[in-house]
């Protein structure tokens, strides 16, 4: 089978599937993937509509498109979720963005649908990846230990904010720009079950639409606690997520100097860089920013 989801998305916009305008506009963006919104941006009525106008997007778009195709579905208790891989696995997306998932059980369950619809719908072995929004209730967060022996499919667990406000009957999830303590809970601890799980971690949407510089902060400390990309809900916030998640020119020459040092010392746990001991971590952390330059190892 093939894994089709590319290794390095930086940004992730969410995209309104019942909007014409905001599907064209989609294509200009310059995220990395763009994930097509059939839950919570589309209301109830209009589901089925959102489904025809995104079918009809991607006959026109889809084997021109550079951004990764992701679909954020309805969720497995809507009623929903049947047509709307129905819909969209013939355009083969790379990816299916499993809203409200409680746990890895809820994965596995994609997991068979996926299989049935690829197998029903497509003549070759195309294998669509899977991103579990893995926080948007308390029953999700208790949930995330499951993940650590996730099928292959599941490639990344994204935070999510406002789900779980509404699951807690929090009025607010922050203090001026800092995520109150269940929130800021919530987060680490997706970040820790993706680790756990040896997959990517991807931050949740900001939701302010007019503070540029805020977006490259979240941003910025996102990737700093080891976030691998970020979601968006406006395509402004593209160009400073994607800066944010580039390596800095001081990074790639720390990881070179690593490199380096461990070259000289052979098989040796430690190295000296400068006047600091590094060790196999360094080297390990070294590596993971060099394939994000030029895929070097």
């Amino acid at each position: 089978m093939h894994n089709n989801l590319p290794q390095r998305l930086r940004s992730l916009l969410f995209v309104p599937a019942d909007s014409d305008r905001k599907l064209a506009a989609s294509l200009k963006s310059g995220a990395d993937g763009l994930v097509f919104d059939l839950e919570d941006a589309v209301p109830e009525h209009g589901k089925e509509d959102a489904r025809r106008k995104l079918v009809s997007f991607l006959d026109k778009n889809r084997a021109s498109m550079e951004p990764a195709l992701l679909v954020r579905v309805n969720g497995l208790a809507s009623g929903h979720i049947l047509r709307d891989l129905a819909a969209v696995i013939p355009h083969r997306p790379n990816a299916i963005v499993l809203p409200k998932c409680r746990s890895v059980d809820d994965v596995h369950r994609l997991c068979d649908f996926l299989a049935a619809f690829e197998c029903a719908l497509l003549p070759d072995n195309w294998e669509v990846a899977i991103i579990a929004m893995a926080t948007e209730s308390s029953e999700g967060v208790f949930g995330l230990s499951s993940y650590r022996n996730a099928p292959m499919r599941l490639r990344a667990l994204m935070w999510g904010v406002d789900d779980l406000a509404a699951d807690l009957g929090a009025f607010s999830s922050h203090i001026g720009k800092e995520l109150t303590a269940p929130f800021s809970v919530a987060r680490t601890m997706c970040l820790m079950a993706a680790a756990q799980a040896g997959i990517d971690a991807i931050d949740a949407v900001t939701t302010s639409l007019t503070d540029p510089a805020q977006i490259g902060q979240e941003a910025a400390q996102a990737k700093r606690d080891g976030f691998t990309a970020k979601a968006a809900a406006h395509p402004s916030h593209i160009d400073a997520i994607n800066q944010a998640f580039m390596p800095q020119e001081e990074e790639v020459r720390w990881a070179r100097h690593v490199v380096d040092a461990f070259s000289k010392v052979g098989a040796s746990g430690v190295a000296r860089l400068g006047n600091a001991m590094i060790d196999r971590p360094h080297l390990r952390l070294a590596h993971r920013i060099l394939c994000h330059v030029d895929g070097e190892d």
